[in-house]
Formats: C-alpha cells, structure tokens, sequence
C-alpha cells in the first residue's frame, strides 16, 4: 500500500511538521510513505499531476484555513481520476466538524481529529490488512453503509516521547533549506477564547534531552531559521532557560523563533539573553491589547504593565529581534480603543509590528459566543471578522489600509531615522501619521497596484510635501538619503531625493582608503587590501545635516562610510559610521 502525506503549505519556504510526524510514525509500518510538499502559490493542475503519477493508494491532507480551499479541489478532482484512492483529511479546519465534512463533500474518505500520530497509523492498519478496526480507533470520521460514523475522541497522546522523530536525514535532504518548524511541547497553559489551544487543557512536553538531541540535529545539518510553535514557549521557566542556554552555547548561523508572553520574562532571562550572540533568537510577543476590559473578554490573563517592562529590557538588548502583535475586532476594542493600543505598543519600537485581524476560528470560544457582541465574518476560511457591536466594517477597511503602512514602512525596517522624526515632531501620535498616509495612498491610487522599496522613498517625500506642516525639507531628504544607503546596495537614490556635489569627493576616499590608520579603525577586515578592491564593497556619502547625531546643519558636509560586508543581524541594516575624509 503506497500512502502520500500532501501538505499544501501557504508559502515555499514552508515546510510542514504535520506531514513529517505522520511519515516518522508511519514509515516502519508501511513498505512506502512518501511526503510531497507544495504551496498554494503553486498551479493547482501541476500539483495534481505531480500526485497523479505518484500512483497512491492513500492521499492524505493535513487542513488549515489557508489552504482548505485548495485542499478540496485537488481532493476532488483527484477522486475523479483515480477513483481508488482514499482520500483522508485530518488537521484542525477539519477536526471540529468532521460529520458535516463528509456530509458536504463525498469524495473524502476519512477525517482524522486531533493529534494524528497513532490514529492516522491504526486507519492505515485497517485500510491494508483490516489488522485495527476503525471501532477501535477515536477520532475518525467516515461512512458505513450510507451513513456517517463518527468516533469521538480527544485522547492526546500523553507520553510525546513516543512519537518518533521526524527530524531524520530523509527529511532535511527535503527541506533543510525552508524554515523548519519544531515543538518542544503541545498544549497552553492559557485559554485565550480565541485561539485554537483553548480547546485543549494543560500542556505535555517533550523531553529535554529529546529536544536538545533534535535542535543540535537542525544546527548540524545548517538549518537557518528554526519556528518553535510552542503557544507559550516561556510558561516553564527553567525548562526556557536550559533551552534558551543550549540554544546560546552551540547555535553558529541557526536562528530560533519562540513565541513568548512578555509578562513571564524575569531578570534571570533577561541577563541570559544578554548573551546571546547577534540574530540568533526572535521572540513574538502577542499583546493583542491593552484594552483590560477586553483583555478580560477573551480570558488573556495579561500583565500588561510587566509586558512593556520586559519588552523593553528585551529591546535594549539589542542582539534579539523582537516581533510584536496586535488584534483589531477584539470584544469591546472600538476604534478608539484600537488606536490606543497601537500607540502604546507602537511606543515601544519592536523591530516588527504585527496587525492582525480576528479570525472566528472553528472551535473557538469567540466563535461559539459570537452573539454576544454581534460579530459578523466571513464563513469561509480565514473567518476574518466584518464587524462587531463596537466596531464597524468600514472602520475595519480603514484599519486595513493603515496595516499595509505599517507593513510597507515601519515593518520594511527601511525608515528607521526619517519615520522616528517625522512622527515625533510632526504628528500627534504613530496612528494620526500611518492614518494620514494612508488616506495619502488611496487618494494617490497606491493601494491598486504594487509600490516597489525604492519607489516608496518618492511617495514618503511627496507625502510629506503636500502636508505644509513646516518641515525642514533638506532635512527630511537627508534621513530619506541615510536609510536608503544602509538598507540598499546602491548609491543610485530614489527620484526626489539628490545627491550631494562635493569637491574632490572621489580622490579623497582613495586617500581615506589608503590610509592604514583609517581601515584600522573603520575597516579592520580590510587591512592590506588595495583600495581599489575595498571601494567595491563601501560607500561613502556625503550629507548636509548630522544624521548620526543630533540632525544639526553642518557647514562642511558629514561623511557616513557605508560598509556593506557588514549587516546587523537583528536590523538587517549595514554597518554606517560617521568618518572625516
């Protein structure tokens, strides 16, 4: 019997940990299972060829809300063309209303609810040799004589050691190069009404020395960004600490991801952190809000002041990018209330901020209460919401475009110096000026196509133009002119904003770089290389205000020497330094 695990991620450089721990569980049972990794990017007929000839007996499909639709065209165009296939469904946009999933579309076979490691493994055994009878498996869907079974079940697998590993040579031959998603646990310790680990109570854990076996396995084999999906990575302190410290000591080039509460960072994690070498770890912090009423809704038990408190000492770091999260359309967050929250955590300067909308998920407490306060969302995946009692779908359309600024700007990191400047001393809050610009781009039809990185320098500037707020223009040229040079390889600036004319500009760089004293102290990594090969990978430019300082006028022009060999990993800015030529 040949058995495909598909997933259907929701971009290439995915990777799917669903399908890799049903091969790992299933693959000494069976003579062939196979994994076949796609995204929805990609052409829905190639990917059914590619399945076709693949010639399974078995197809099976783990479902989440961004790629269900995808899922079910390929399901059903492929039981049309080889009739003989079992097609099986299992994974959470599918696992809350398993009945009506067969009921709505007869070409699937089977729905597997929750953690599918055992159960998928006990159908399979019942689909080969009728060795396991689906009576005695839970948590499976299906029909028998022309009617619907299902067999409840939410077992979890208690003892996670059990599982065996998916993180074997087989599967970073796969996809070592995509992001690799790992769990160290299963579970949440909170019951956020919102989310999908709500439905399930406690939290299990992998072992520790498991964990560490494994992620050494990821860094050895050179795997560049590592996901932890843990929901709340950082709930067991001592157990964050001995992974954070394994992570700290033996990480080279891998960078870990870990979603974490503000509020459960200590002082003993801060100083640890410390010494984590630049880029090496993210966190993703959800504050969601800072709407206590709100907060309380949804059963977020929040410290909010302890969250800012840690998020900053977690900033001032310095060596850890730092993602933050907000959700608009949450209970009682009217527009008001959301601007408030985006200016508070705004305030903070996370390296990324996140706005996201509520999604009335399957299961979710919010959905199952969504009278309550008058939600209204599509009932189709994602499920986003359309409004609520205290919020409005045309207040939730402005909300939208305001996020496309924050993602094309702030979260670009391009902007740095010139968004800090105009926002504090032009505008009243970090929502007036990302709502103002927004009305800009609609008026200016910018949201109907496509801006490039460049391009987006002009817009900033004509933005600014059209205010009459009495802003130093030169100046603001200048901040524009800095975070272009340390963000693109490239000294060919935007249209708007000029280069500066200095005299003998060129020869003195060539006398700055063959001068030893200057690489020693500005350039070290070249000592002994010949001014001619170092010029290629610098930039020198000159500027008419102190754009490392305090922004003063200069009558002689300041000089930022650019070395683009050297990028910060966190930032990813290149290294600018103020030099005299």
């Amino acid at each position: 019997m040949k058995v495909l695990l598909i997933a259907i991620n929701s971009k290439y450089i995915h990777s799917s940990l669903a399908c890799w721990y049903l091969w790992a569980s299933c693959r000494d049972y069976f003579e062939s299972v196979q994994v076949a990794e796609f995204s929805i990017n990609d052409n829905i007929d190639d990917i059914l060829g590619n399945i076709y000839f693949k010639k399974c007996d078995v197809a099976a499909f783990p479902c989440y809300i961004w790629n269900i639709g995808h899922v079910l065209k390929i399901a059903s165009n492929l039981k049309k063309i080889a009739p003989g296939i079992k097609i099986v469904l299992g994974g959470p946009e599918v696992s809350y209303e398993p009945e009506s999933i067969l009921n709505e579309y007869n070409y699937i076979d089977y729905v597997v609810s929750g953690e599918g490691e055992i159960r998928f493994r006990q159908l399979l055994q019942y689909l080969k040799d009728q060795s396991v009878k689906t009576e005695d498996i839970d948590g499976i869907t299906y029909r028998k004589d022309g009617r619907i079974v299902s067999r409840e079940g939410t077992g979890l697998i208690e003892d996670l050691d059990k599982i065996p590993t998916p993180y074997t040579k087989e599967m970073l031959d796969e996809v070592k190069d995509k992001i690799i998603y790992y769990e160290s646990s299963r579970g949440c310790p909170f019951s956020c009404s919102y989310c999908m680990s709500s439905t399930f109570k406690g939290i299990r854990y992998f072992s520790i020395d498991r964990v560490k076996m494994e992620l050494k396995i990821l860094m050895d084999a050179g795997v560049k960004l590592v996901k932890f999906v843990d929901r709340t990575f950082n709930c067991n302190k001592k157990r964050a600490m001995e992974i954070f410290e394994f992570v700290i000591e033996n990480s080279v080039d891998t960078c870990f991801h870990f979603e974490a509460a503000g509020d459960l960072f200590d002082d003993d994690m801060i100083n640890l952190l410390s010494k984590a070498p630049e880029g090496i770890i993210q966190f993703e912090i959800g504050i969601q809000s800072v709407n206590q009423r709100t907060l309380k809704e949804v059963n977020r038990k929040t410290d909010i002041k302890k969250v800012f408190y840690y998020t900053k000492k977690l900033l001032d770091l310095k060596n850890i990018h730092i993602h933050l999260d907000l959700i608009a359309g949450l209970p009682y967050e009217d527009y008001e209330s959301f601007k408030n929250s985006f200016n508070e955590v705004y305030s903070l300067r996370p390296h990324n901020l996140q706005l996201g909308f509520l999604k009335m998920l399957k299961g979710s407490g919010i959905r199952k209460n969504d009278k309550k306060h008058n939600y209204l969302y599509r009932d189709y995946p994602p499920y986003e919401v359309l409004g609520n009692n205290v919020l409005t779908f045309e207040e939730l359309l402005k909300l939208k475009k305001i996020e496309k600024m924050v993602e094309r700007y702030y979260n670009s990191g391009r902007f740095c110096k010139s968004l800090d400047y105009i926002i504090e001393n032009f505008f009243n809050s970090a929502f007036e000026f990302y709502e103002k610009l927004s009305f800009f781009h609609e008026k200016e039809g910018l949201f109907r196509r496509s801006v490039s990185s460049r391009e987006l320098y002009t817009v900033l500037l004509k933005f600014i133009d059209g205010l009459n707020i009495g802003i130093n223009r030169d100046l603001i040229c200048d901040l524009l002119k800095y975070d272009f040079i340390v963000s693109h390889r490239t000294g060919n600036f935007p249209e708007g904003i000029e280069k500066k004319q200095v005299s003998k500009h060129k020869e003195r760089i060539f006398e700055f770089l063959d001068n030893d004293e200057n690489i020693k102290k500005y350039l070290p990594e070249y000592l002994n290389v010949p001014a001619k090969k170092i010029i290629r990978d610098v930039h020198f430019e000159p500027f008419n205000f102190d754009v490392s300082g305090n922004f003063e006028l200069k009558e002689s022009p300041v000089i930022i020497l650019v070395n683009y060999n050297k990028r910060n990993r966190v930032t990813e800015l290149f290294e600018a330094k103020k030099v005299i030529l």
